[in-house]
């Protein structure tokens, strides 16, 4: 090929025709499987398919356990616009994510440690924009180390959320998560198009859904969840279901937040932009909403006339709206076992408890009645069971918390052809600024070598969006030092292979900057300002 090059460099004009076409891909998983990922030769492990997929793609994961790469149970997305579609049958002909069970966990017999690892099972890094969750069970349990009275250790258990993500535009559905010595779901939550929608976030440690990061302007819907047994963790506080940070808008309805340590909504930081409709409450030991008002003070709801006033005037309670939140009995059936001690640890200090439903509930679990406290602190933390999840916690008659007889989205991932291109064998230095002609290049075909240098910060929004491209150093070959004039900037949309590409052969840059590496892009003339007065939107980088 370097010979080829040359020869080229003594012709006028070369074409290279290339059809160029933005292929999203459906890529299939299923456990056991040992093929390529498509639908008749599944991949056998999620964390394959995550590290294969591009931006726009579709992974549909049929039922089983996956404990991800090293047994680990860390799934990291790294791309944007990527889907994750949980609860196929084996052969992907139907979705039911309630009763096909896609887990996510740490191997039970895993025997590294947690150096390196991220916090969440599910995790975010880079540029994860648009990240769609759907059909997944995350459970912490096996990240967890317990007594041998089943007590949860403080020393020794993974403190850390299920699922964490810090780019714009993050839905997760249909999920159960449970089980983290931590926190739930934890973002930093921007854009407007955020959603936790039918989803089970149970016995967890200081928060359920935190809302906390959330920047400003963005919007959180949290709807359907059932959020519930949420603990206090020793030294750190917590015991709520929602966490509303002090910017963007959270918006909550109907929701089921039940027992919890303390009380059920937490917006401490006084966001009037918070939403409050259709919610239930059930067991709030702390009370069902704690709020800072407008000259300070932290103040709570916890009584049934309140939260009715509430209802009415929801200005008065830092809210921007609220409407038929209220206090009921869930027709629910938690484990007999776990309900057992948890129930025996929360009467321990009864707070704002109502003993008598306690009762209830115990007796129709076969329980005998607890009339007062047990020994709250020989109960603590026990993992709730996956099995008794569903139907067990799904709240019967009610329009409140998570629906599992719903019609469930089957997903398929949308491609989009570009134009053909003829791109055109260039020398680098044929871009240099004294070159005629350059002012004419828009979005001009054209390939040849250059050198990889680092992330620059350089933005000419009618060549690439910032939000949807990375802008690098395109060096003259031969070139090492990053503060040389001698470069283009060159675009690379995130999530494609042209990135992938670029994050492979940069981490052998000193082999290839030499001589320079082969991309295909679109050249776009900047200003002469610069030494090589052209952008480049790299479609391609290749060695051969």
């Amino acid at each position: 090929m370097e010979k080829r090059i040359k020869m080229f460099s003594f012709i006028l004009i070369i074409f290279i025709f290339l059809v160029v076409t933005i292929c999203a891909a459906d890529l299939f998983v299923r456990e056991g499987a040992s093929g390529n990922g498509s639908k008749d030769n599944p991949y056998g492990n999620l964390w394959k398919a995550m590290d294969k997929a591009l931006r726009g793609d579709v992974i549909h994961v049929a039922k089983g356990t996956y404990y991800g790469k090293g047994d680990s149970g860390a799934f990291i997305v790294r791309i944007p616009n990527l889907t994750m579609a949980g609860g196929y049958s084996p052969d992907f002909s139907s979705r039911d994510p309630f009763n096909n069970l896609t887990v996510l966990m740490r191997s039970p017999d895993y025997k590294g440690d947690n150096t390196g690892l991220p916090n969440g099972v599910i995790s975010g890094t880079d540029d994860h924009s648009n990240l769609v969750v759907d059909g997944f069970v995350l459970d912490g349990r096996t990240r967890n180390k317990y007594k041998t009275t089943g007590d949860i250790s403080d020393s020794g258990s993974f403190s850390g959320q299920l699922f964490e993500a810090s780019s714009p535009n993050i839905k997760i559905k249909n999920c159960i998560l449970l089980n983290p010595f931590g926190v739930g779901i934890y973002c930093k939550w921007e854009g407007a198009e955020n959603e936790v929608n039918n989803t089970f976030v149970l016995n967890t440690f200081y928060t359920g859904i935190s809302t906390r990061s959330a920047q400003n302007n963005s919007v959180i819907l949290i709807k359907n969840c059932t959020v519930g047994f949420v603990w206090n963790q020793t030294g750190k506080g917590g015991g709520t279901s929602v966490f509303v940070g002090s910017g963007g808008q959270t918006i909550m309805e109907n929701n089921l937040f039940m027992f919890n340590q303390m009380f059920a909504v937490h917006n401490g930081f006084g966001n009037e932009d918070t939403v409050m409709k259709n919610n239930l409450f059930y067991q709030c030991q702390g009370g069902y909403y704690k709020y800072m008002d407008d000259d300070g003070k932290n103040l709570l709801v916890w009584q049934a006339d309140e939260l009715e006033d509430m209802n009415d005037d929801p200005e008065f309670y830092m809210l921007f709206e609220a409407e038929g939140n209220s206090d009921a009995v869930p027709k629910l059936k938690p484990d007999k076992e776990y309900f057992e001690k948890f129930s025996n640890f929360i009467a321990a200090e009864p707070g704002k408890l109502v003993m008598n439903e306690i009762n209830e509930w115990r007796k129709s679990l076969g329980l005998p009645l607890q009339a007062e406290g047990g020994k709250g602190p020989a109960n603590y933390g026990h993992a709730y069971p996956l099995k008794a999840v569903v139907p067990n916690l799904v709240a019967s008659g009610l329009k409140t918390g998570v629906n599992t007889g719903i019609n469930f989205i089957t997903y398929k991932s949308e491609s989009a052809s570009e134009e053909d291109y003829a791109f055109e064998e260039k020398e680098f230095d044929s871009f240099k600024r004294e070159v005629s002609g350059l002012k004419e290049f828009k979005a001009k075909p054209v390939m040849f070598k250059a050198g990889l240098g680092p992330d620059k910060v350089r933005w000419f929004e009618h060549i690439a969006v910032k939000n949807d491209y990375r802008c690098v150093m395109l060096l003259r070959p031969g070139e090492a030092d990053e503060y040389t004039r001698n470069f283009m900037l060159g675009y690379i949309l995130k999530g494609s292979e042209a990135e992938k590409a670029w994050d492979k052969y940069y981490k052998k840059k000193d082999r290839y900057n030499k001589d320079g590496i082969l991309m295909k892009g679109l050249a776009y003339y900047l200003d002469d300002s610069y030494t090589y007065p052209l952008a480049i939107v790299v479609k391609e980088i290749f060695t051969k």
